[in-house]
C-alpha cells in the first residue's frame, strides 16, 4: 500500500542556494510522486467500480500507477494507447505485468482519437479516468499534501515567505494543490513548472482557482536535450535522483529563474516517476554520442 508518511522533507544545497525537498518519490517504489497524490482517492471506498478505464501514452507514469492501484484494489484496468512500435518495456511492461488490459488504436495517436476510443468502451459499471486524472479526484491527495507541507515547514519556524515548486504535465495536480493551499496554507506561494501556460491558465479558470506563477518549459515535451541530461547529472551528483521528463526539466527552469526567488524559503516537491527513465535512457544514449552532442543546440 502507499505510505505517505515516508514523504519526509530534506534540506539540500543546490545552485549554491538552500532548498527543502519534499520526498514524494519515497511514497512507494511503483506508485509515487504526483501520481500517488492524484490517484490516492481511488483506494477509498467512494470509488466502488471494479472496472477502470483511461487513455494516454504507452510510457505514461499515470498508466503504470493506475495499473498498480487497480491490481492492489482488485479492479480490472483497461487502457487505450497508441500502437506500440517496440516490445513492452519500462512503464508499459510494468503495467501489463500488473494485469492492465491494453487497447491500441489501429492508426493515429492524437489525444482526441484516444479519448474517443476510450469513450466507446464505457459501460455503466466503468470508472472513467481522464488522461492525467481529474481535479476533483486529485483534491483528496493534494489536500493531504498541503497539510503535510504546512506542518513540516512551520516546524522549521517558517510559516510565511515560502515558495513551493511543483512540476506539471496535464495540470490536474497543480490545480488541485493550488486549491488546497489556498484553503489550508495561503501564506505559501506556488510556482508551476514545465507546462503549457495557456492550457494551464484555462484549466485554472475552469475550476475557479486563481492561477499561480507559471514558468513554461523551453523544451518540446519528452524530447531529449543535452541540457536536461546535464541537469539530471548535476542533481545526481548532489544526491537528488530525478526523472528526465519532469523534475530534471523543472530544476533547469528553476535555476534559470532562481534570481527572482532569492530571499525566500524554497520548497521543491519531488514528483517521483523514476521508472519512466527506463524508456528514456536509450533515447539519450543516441544524443550523447559525441558527434551528435557537438551539433546539438539547446
Amino acid at each position: 500500500m502507499l505510505d505517505f508518511s515516508r514523504s519526509i522533507i530534506e534540506s539540500r544545497l543546490l545552485f549554491d542556494y538552500p532548498f527543502l525537498l519534499k520526498r514524494d518519490d519515497l511514497i512507494h517504489p511503483y506508485c509515487n510522486g504526483n501520481k500517488a497524490r492524484k490517484f490516492a482517492a481511488l483506494l477509498q471506498n467512494q470509488y466502488h467500480q471494479n472496472i477502470w478505464l483511461s487513455y494516454g501514452g504507452n510510457q505514461s507514469n499515470a498508466m503504470a500507477s493506475l495499473a498498480y492501484l487497480a491490481h492492489i484494489k482488485g479492479a480490472t484496468f483497461h487502457y487505450v494507447m497508441p500502437k506500440a512500435t517496440f516490445a513492452p518495456k519500462g512503464n508499459l511492461a510494468f503495467a501489463l505485468k500488473c494485469g492492465m488490459r491494453a487497447h491500441t488504436l489501429p492508426v493515429g495517436s492524437s489525444v482526441e482519437h484516444l479519448k474517443s476510443y476510450a469513450h466507446s468502451l464505457l459501460t455503466p459499471k466503468t470508472l472513467f479516468i481522464p488522461q492525467g486524472g481529474d481535479v476533483q479526484m486529485a483534491y483528496y491527495g493534494m489536500r493531504a499534501l498541503a497539510c503535510e507541507l504546512k506542518q513540516s515547514i512551520e516546524k522549521q519556524g517558517r510559516g510565511s515567505g515560502v515558495i513551493i515548486f511543483y512540476t506539471s504535465g496535464s495540470g490536474v495536480g497543480v490545480v488541485a494543490l493550488k486549491k488546497a493551499l489556498d484553503l489550508l496554507y495561503p501564506q505559501a506561494s506556488l510556482v508551476a513548472l514545465n507546462c503549457a501556460k495557456a492550457d494551464l491558465c484555462a484549466l485554472f479558470d475552469s475550476h475557479n482557482v486563481s492561477a499561480p506563477i507559471i514558468l513554461e518549459s523551453p523544451f518540446i515535451f519528452a524530447k531529449p536535450k543535452i541540457a536536461i541530461w546535464d541537469m539530471q547529472s548535476y542533481l545526481k551528483s548532489h544526491n537528488v535522483r530525478c526523472d528526465i521528463i519532469y523534475d530534471s526539466v523543472g530544476f533547469y527552469m528553476l535555476r534559470q529563474h532562481l534570481h527572482a526567488f532569492k530571499g525566500y524559503k524554497l520548497v521543491f516537491i519531488h514528483s517521483g516517476g523514476l521508472m519512466g527513465n527506463l524508456s528514456q535512457l536509450p533515447r539519450y544514449a543516441h544524443i550523447l554520442n559525441p558527434a551528435h552532442k557537438r551539433s546539438q543546440k539547446v
